[in-house]
């Protein structure tokens, strides 16, 4: 076998044949019709003469081609390669995206077994509007003592998602079964279900989902089951018009806390209504979502590193010193370009970060990433009904629905107002879920 032409040549007699290369099968067919070809007479012999004749041309070749054969199926990329944001997906045995794992994944509709941590308190919101905003809906709903002096309460506890809309999971309260059709947008897919520890005291026995510590002990809370919805992506508007490649989906479900807690300043009272809310990524989609990312997060932090190396006391531009006026006046014009430049580049990558994965922000992005590395952390994936894939949970919030008494009559039919009050959701903290794999 020729490595240019792929032909090879087999005398048999008078007679001789060429498969050509362009054209020709890969070089396992090769050999099977080169054995076809010579018949039995010649079969061991074409064989034996072609294997010393070819030897290494042979294994040189079908490396070469095999490689390049696995990395275009598998998409796996060379660590050789250079470029600062990578094409392709890295991939190892141990990776989620392995094609080992993906075979010996179950049903789509397999259950899954997480660890969820609510963790209550005011939140330090980035958006300054929004921290005041939610500071005030909390006083206003829950009272301007709720919260404060950074009081903090934590449960912790192992759900089982399934794909079963238990009946369980709805309240006896039609108001309550309202709020939680909407928040599902009416059509739930299987229902999150705490899984109930057993602790034996004073010879009676106690089943609990949670427990918390404060100055009286230990406290236990009882945690009804709730239903869940993964919503997928909507774009991004008014910027996009068509979802981004790797946006999130939306993972939906509530849960009723039926004794009430109470630490510090945080309190809650019982048949407690909390509406949970998260972005959630397929191994797949949070491929996709890194590589959309990456670019808008280099060129961030590009502009900025080129803003600091401008206004730089020791090696910046030395225009800025004030020795020449005219000198001086192109600089600052210079860095104001770069100021420009630079909000603008962040208020691109501001746009579509909140819809994509959240990537260390100790990643050097000046250097090549390998979206293997950020794949390879088996403590973030595990599984979740809907996809064969697994899912990764990313920080999201947890919201109370909370009965707001009306301070006063409206209008002239008083009469008719509902003394009881409207139901608002409060954010009240966040929450994280890490999955529990045998």
């Amino acid at each position: 076998i020729d490595d240019d032409t792929m032909a090879t040549s087999i005398d048999d007699g008078d007679a001789s044949t060429k498969f050509p290369a362009a054209n020709g099968p890969p070089p396992f067919q090769s050999l099977m019709m080169i054995s076809s070809y010579a018949g039995r007479r010649h079969h061991q012999t074409a064989f034996l003469q072609l294997q010393r004749s070819n030897h290494d041309t042979l294994n040189s070749m079908m490396k070469t081609k095999l490689h390049n054969y696995n990395l275009n199926k598998f998409n796996i990329s060379t660590r050789s390669e250079k470029n600062v944001v990578p094409t392709r997906i890295a991939m190892s045995s141990n990776s989620p995206l392995s094609s080992s794992s993906q075979r010996t994944s179950p049903s789509p509709w397999s259950p899954g077994k997480w660890k969820i941590t609510l963790d209550f308190g005011k939140e330090e919101l980035n958006n300054s509007f929004e921290r005041n905003e939610n500071s005030q809906q909390l006083a206003n709903v829950l009272g301007e003592e709720w919260g404060s002096n950074s009081g903090r309460l934590v449960l912790s506890f192992d759900v089982m998602a399934n794909a079963e809309t238990n009946t369980r999971a709805e309240s006896n309260n039609a108001n309550a079964n309202s709020v939680q059709m909407t928040w599902l947008g009416g059509k739930p897919t299987g229902t999150v279900e705490c899984i109930s520890q057993q602790r034996t005291n004073d010879s009676k026995e106690d089943y609990y989902c949670a427990s918390y510590i404060t100055e009286k002990g230990q406290q236990t809370v009882q945690i009804s089951p709730g239903q869940w919805r993964i919503e997928p992506p909507l774009p991004l508007l008014p910027s996009y018009v068509n979802i981004l490649p790797g946006q999130a989906s939306t993972l939906r479900f509530h849960l009723t806390l039926l004794d009430s807690i109470r630490r510090n300043t945080i309190q809650f009272p019982r048949d407690q209504m909390l509406l949970l809310q998260s972005n959630t990524f397929r191994t797949e989609q949070y491929a996709s979502g890194a590589r959309t990312l990456l670019p808008y997060q280099y060129a961030k932090d590009v502009s900025q590193k080129q803003l600091e190396e401008q206004l730089n006391h020791e090696t910046g531009d030395r225009r800025l010193d004030g020795k020449d006026i005219f000198e001086t006046l192109g600089g600052y014009k210079d860095v104001a370009e770069l100021v420009l430049e630079r909000d603008e580049r962040r208020r691109k990558w501001k746009e579509i970060e909140g819809a994509l994965p959240k990537l260390d922000s100790k990643i050097d992005i000046g250097r090549k990433v390998d979206i293997n590395k950020l794949l390879e952390d088996e403590k973030r994936w595990g599984m979740w009904p809907g996809d064969t894939e697994f899912m990764t949970i990313e920080r999201g919030v947890v919201l109370a629905v909370v009965a707001k008494e009306s301070k006063q009559k409206m209008g002239l039919f008083s009469w008719m107002q509902d003394g009881g009050g409207v139901e608002e959701p409060v954010v009240v903290g966040t929450w994280s879920a890490v999955p529990e794999m045998n």
